[in-house]
């Protein structure tokens, strides 16, 4: 029988083309003795019987193809026919045992779902390419610090003029600077982020506009014509899509813009900004070569590499080093490719979270492997049956993998919905950092994807269970109730080792959310140095609109003591870096200590200089270490003093007091002579795992700037209070735009946006594979159980208490869960170093998180074997006893 259903799947040219002679051997035979007995010879009858059949090699080939073509029509008919019938049986059992089809299906719609919602995150942020033209070509400028031992400095615009004068690698070079436009209209102004773009960045970068077209060289000049690109997003929710905006003009800083086009969507390095000027260098930025601020790109001539690029470069900082000692002289250039720039950071975490769910299917599919086992148990007698009838082999395994894709193929449609909604989760739960996640949908490529991981898991899951069930023990089978204990056994053996690598890909992911979860526990431990709650911070800029220093002090003080004014609203300090922050003002200046030799070029002590008000180390609880606090009477009149921090204590001055020490330093202006007065405590500037910076502080009345964040104490929520403060601002000057505002504490949560979303998702796969691994576990003790039920009762009969039936089943669970156990711990070791980057205070092979998740895999599985040992200990014996 399986010889003729093979022949008939592959039918044989050899086989055809033997009837094909026999069936023109026998017509010419019958043609021969037909005109034999008409007189002719024998010889003659056949050569005449010959020639009246025609061309014998061509007519046999006709026949030949012929016979083919039919006989492989009725084996595709048979075939389809077949796969009908299977498909039919299939949705057949499974509406038979709803309960099996429901934990089934649900099994592998979560495997399959969480590995099509990452795969469409991974696909659209890792696997497509950037969508620059010639994206291969782009790379990133940055400049680096020997000393300081940094890789990745902002650059300076003194040093990249030069860069773009002397290197000969690049098609074109260009730089931003982060600036911002006030939006103003009929409604209130708003406070638009902006990139001043020098000439060649868009070019560099490979951008093509969405509308209009990109700036013209004489916009790039001084004196230029004032004209803007705007967003996408801008011109959506602004400009209601209007592409008449492009040509009109838009009132900026009181000024008209005329906007000469929309970029695109995908514009978002260095970071996406709802509007783009042309840059026209300043006098004083051509030889600036301390001010790093600004982010440089560049394309690669055709067949230029990146590596060659870095060699001229280096030739390029080393020859500026020469002619500028003081601030070159430790100063490089380090290129890096535009995809590793963006994509370095998060590159990690997608990869351990494709990991993380391709183990979630694999769990998934030994689970579902494990419950056909014990669904084939059942089926023996019937499958027995079909064997005895004549069904063979491959005809058994054809259906029950049949059966299978079927649950694989309604789990996969189930998954996709729950990977639709999981790509919405996605989109809420992504850092800000990761690039292009609006974009990510369940596309043609996700359903091309989510189709060969079903083909895929029908095979995996389905294939074991129709090999073991499609050769079943006839004799067994057709008994009805009788047992073959042998067979018993290997399907024991074989859903055994399924759960035993359940458990191992389990404690895997297990581990890796339980370091992300110490990491995470660590920071929150953290001690900031100052205190957040119930404080709101309102960032201003008020250089325009109060063109003098005594007009800024003044405004800055009428904002202040109308800020006082709100109910509940306990104290109010003015700052220009406040910790945490996304738009501090980071002054990095080099400092003189009166007395001390001056250093070598290249070597300057620097420091981070912030202006603040005299109450502001009260508001935040940041503790007076040493000597005084800002105080009201330190004016533009009086001495200039300063207040240190304790880094910048430890790093300058070491074990010396440096109260009444003089130091020299610019603070957003010339370097000016001050008097340390004081010392504060440390805090961390922009993240729970940052180190604190050497800092310096000098009193916002013998600075006058206009870079202002007033930071205010509220007596309770201060989301609360955010629109009244505004409007407070508003009611002394209507035309100030606030350009951020926002509470301490939804500050310092934005800086845990990435790492949350590692831990979520690690932990919700983890604990989707715990749950999995332990219906694993339950369904093999409940199987072995109902195996061993005469031996139970044996026992039982024999004296045996129902405690030592219960311990007797836990038993088996623990020797389950121990070689899992082993296997999870080697597979951990080796994968969870690749979870260093995402990791703080913790190493990847912390001890106590491997001895913690092994015994709550112990504890688990203790859990899960359980419940059937109490139903077996509770058995009657007499029962049992009949089964033996």
């Amino acid at each position: 029988m399986p010889q003729r259903q093979f022949r008939s799947l592959f039918p044989s040219a050899r086989r055809i083309e033997a009837d094909v002679d026999e069936e023109i051997r026998v017509h010419i035979e019958f043609r021969t003795a037909e005109l034999m007995r008409q007189g002719l010879s024998p010889a003659a009858a056949r050569e005449e019987a010959l020639r009246k059949f025609g061309d014998l090699k061509r007519t046999r080939a006709v026949c030949v193809e012929s016979d083919l073509r039919r006989e492989r029509r009725m084996s595709r008919r048979d075939q389809l026919r077949e796969l009908v019938q299977d498909l039919r049986l299939g949705v057949r059992q499974l509406a038979r045992r709803p309960a099996f089809a429901a934990v089934a299906v649900l099994t592998l719609a979560v495997g399959i779902g969480a590995n099509s919602a990452v795969f469409s995150a991974a696909d659209h942020v890792l696997l497509r390419p950037l969508p620059y033209r010639d994206a291969e070509r782009v790379v990133t400028l940055w400049e680096t610090n020997r000393i300081q031992g940094e890789m990745k400095l902002e650059v300076t615009p003194g040093n990249f003029l030069d860069w773009q004068e002397r290197s000969g690698s690049f098609e074109a070079m260009g730089l931003v600077e982060p600036s911002g436009f006030d939006l103003t209209g009929d409604s209130p102004p708003v406070s638009v982020p902006a990139w001043v773009a020098s000439e060649g960045y868009l070019e560099a970068l490979g951008v093509s506009p969405a509308l209009g077209r990109l700036f013209e060289p004489e916009e790039y000049l001084r004196n230029g014509p004032f004209v803007v690109m705007i967003s996408h997003r801008l011109w959506q929710g602004r400009f209601g899509a209007d592409a008449s905006i492009v040509g009109r003009t838009i009132e900026l800083d009181g000024r008209a813009a005329t906007v000469v086009g929309i970029t695109p969507r995908s514009l978002e390095y260095p970071v996406a900004k709802d509007i783009w000027a042309p840059k026209a260098f300043r006098d004083g930025e051509v030889g600036d070569r301390w001010s790093n601020y600004m982010h440089a790109v560049a394309r690669l001539k055709p067949g230029v590499t990146a590596s060659e690029a870095q060699a001229d470069l280096d030739r390029v900082a080393a020859a500026l080093a020469a002619e500028y000692p003081e601030s070159n002289a430790e100063a490089g250039v380090n290129v890096v490719p535009l995809d590793d720039q963006i994509l370095s950071g998060i590159r990690p975490a997608l990869l351990v979270l494709l990991g993380a769910v391709a183990l979630v299917l694999l769990i998934a599919c030994a689970n579902v492997a494990s419950l056909l086992l014990a669904r084939g148990a059942e089926r023996e007698r019937e499958l027995g049956v079909r064997a005895a009838l004549g069904a063979g082999r491959s005809r058994l395994v054809r259906q029950l993998v049949t059966e299978s894709a079927t649950l694989a193929f309604v789990g996969g449609g189930l998954g996709l919905a729950l990977a639709w909604a999981g790509v919405r989760g996605l989109r809420i739960l992504s850092p800000p950092e990761l690039p292009r996640i609006d974009t990510i949908a369940i596309d043609g490529r996700v359903l091309v994807f989510a189709f060969v991981i079903m083909l895929f898991t029908a095979l995996l899951f389905g294939l074991a269970p129709a090999i073991r069930f499609s050769r079943p023990d006839l004799l067994s089978a057709l008994r009805g109730r009788g047992r073959s204990l042998t067979a018993g056994k290997g399907r024991i053996r074989l859903r055994g080792a399924l759960v035993v690598s359940e458990i191992a890909l389990a404690l895997i992911l297990l581990v890796g959310a339980g370091l992300l979860m110490r990491s995470f526990r660590g920071l929150l431990e953290n001690d900031l140095g100052f205190a957040s709650e119930n404080r709101v911070s309102l960032q201003m800029f008020t250089w325009d609109r109060n063109p003098t220093l005594e007009a800024r002090l003044q405004r800055a003080q009428q904002i202040k003591e109308q800020l006082e004014t709100t109910p509940g609203v306990e104290a109010v300090e003015i700052v220009t870096s406040l910790p945490f922050h996304p738009s501090r003002i980071d002054a990095w200046s080099p400092l003189r200590v009166e007395g001390r030799p001056p250093a070598p070029p290249g070597r300057d002590e620097n420091v981070y200089t912030t202006v603040a008000s005299q109450g502001y180390f009260e508001l935040m609880g940041v503790p007076l270490t040493a000597g005084r606090a800002l105080a009201r009477e330190d004016r533009l009149d009086a001495p200039l003093v300063a207040i240190i921090n304790e880094a910048l204590r430890r790093r300058i001055f070491g074990g010396e007091d440096p109260i009444g020490q003089h130091v020299t330093v610019g603070v957003l202006a010339r370097p000016l002579t001050r008097e340390i007065v004081g010392v504060v405590g440390d805090v961390r500037p922009t993240a729970l795992d940052s180190d604190p910076q050497s800092e310096l502080f000098i009193p916002f009345a013998q600075s006058g700037t206009g870079s202002l964040t007033f930071v205010v104490r509220t007596a309770s929520d201060p989301a609360a209070f955010i629109p009244t403060l505004q409007d407070r601002v508003w009611d002394v000057d209507p035309g100030q735009t606030i350009y951020h505002v926002a509470t301490l504490e939804s500050m310092i949560s934005a800086t845990l946006i990435g790492r949350r979303f590692n831990l979520v998702l690690l932990g919700t796969f983890s604990a989707v594979a715990l749950i999995l691994a332990t219906i694993g576990i339950y369904g093999l003790i409940s199987f072995s159980t109902s195996q061993r039920t005469g031996e139970i009762g044996v026992r039982m009969a024999l004296g045996a208490r129902r405690g030592d039936v219960i311990t007797m089943i836990v038993r088996q669970a623990f020797w389950l869960a121990l070689p899992g156990i082993a296997l999870g711990v080697a597979g951990a070791l080796a994968l969870t170093r690749l979870m260093e980057s995402m990791l703080y205070g913790v190493a990847p092979t912390d001890p106590a998180i491997f001895v913690q998740v092994a015994l709550l895999m112990l504890a688990v599985s203790a859990a899960a074997a359980f419940v059937p040992a109490r139903r077996a200990a509770a058995a009657d014996p007499v029962e049992a006893l009949r089964d033996v």
